[in-house]
């Protein structure tokens, strides 16, 4: 059966949307539609053509960043991302600066209860929300460990941090700056980890990150529902007054932040959680 169609146009449209900037999942959704509708496959081109138009609509290419403000703090442009970061003042002088890092799907106000104890015990306490996560922007560059320290090395430059201070890590938080020691070790005078990631890994979690299209779908089309199965799978007690609070906290964060959902993603592929366990003894050894 003779296909249908202009060929070349079509081909000059796929080439306009890669100078455009579509990352290639995009690409390859398009042109896999194209491709099924030629050859007479309306009903699986119309299917894929509605994954894309998802896709689209729940992670836009390129950059972004929330446009509304923070309630506390404040944001700085970094050549990584803009990033939105909170002091916390001691009463007295302090006794140096701790900066706090929170986990894979958490904010800075994941940390701030501990970090409002560090400043109770006379410290001047940092917290800063992560690439993607909060109302820190996202550039659509892969998380991978050098990305999160050098959001940290250019955020401790442009608050012109002293030459050295602490550095509390939680969960994804803990291989931060694990990671940030390996490549700044002067700049790090103490190195407190709490349950850091990369020691035990959820297999299940690992393996479904991996498998093609299925996790695209998953965050893209149904991050809600996916990050919600997440929390529940990591609470001891999903009884517990404290959880339901968590989950309301999540389902805003979920609309509020547009950039959430694909930072997750692209963090679970590319952030070495499996390949921390020498920079934790290096760590270990140097102290």
């Amino acid at each position: 059966m003779a296909a249908r169609g202009n060929w070349p146009l079509t081909l000059n449209a796929l080439y306009n949307a890669v100078q455009f900037g579509w990352i290639w999942p995009n690409v390859s959704f398009a042109t896999a539609s194209v491709i099924l509708y030629h050859a007479w496959f309306p009903f699986c081109a119309t299917l894929l053509g509605f994954v894309l138009c998802v896709r689209l609509l729940r992670f836009p290419e390129g950059e972004i960043r929330r446009l509304d403000a923070p309630e506390r703090g404040g944001r700085v442009a970094l050549p990584t991302c803009e990033t939105h970061y909170e002091w916390l003042e001691p009463e007295g002088p302090p006794m140096g600066v701790v900066v706090v890092v929170h986990g894979f799907s958490g904010d800075a106000a994941d940390v701030r209860p501990l970090a409002a104890e560090l400043r109770k015990a006379g410290y001047r306490a940092l917290v800063y929300d992560l690439v993607g996560r909060g109302h820190s922007g996202c550039r659509d560059a892969l998380h991978t460990a050098p990305l999160f320290v050098s959001q940290l090395s250019e955020l401790a430059i442009a608050l012109k941090l002293p030459d050295a201070f602490h550095v509390v890590g939680n969960s994804l938080g803990g291989g931060v700056a694990v990671e940030f020691a390996k490549f700044f070790p002067d700049r790090v005078s103490t190195l407190t980890l709490v349950a850091p990631v990369g020691l035990r890994l959820a297999s299940r979690a690992h393996v479904l990150t991996r498998i093609p299209l299925v996790p695209e779908i998953m965050f893209r089309c149904f991050l809600r529902s996916t990050v919600l199965a997440g929390l529940e799978y990591e609470w001891h007690d999903v009884a517990d007054p404290k959880f339901a609070k968590m989950v309301e906290s999540y389902e805003d964060r979920v609309v509020r932040e547009p950039a959430f959902g694909r930072s997750l993603l692209s963090t679970a592929r590319n952030f070495p959680f499996e390949e921390l366990q020498d920079a934790y003894a290096a760590a270990g050894a140097s102290r």
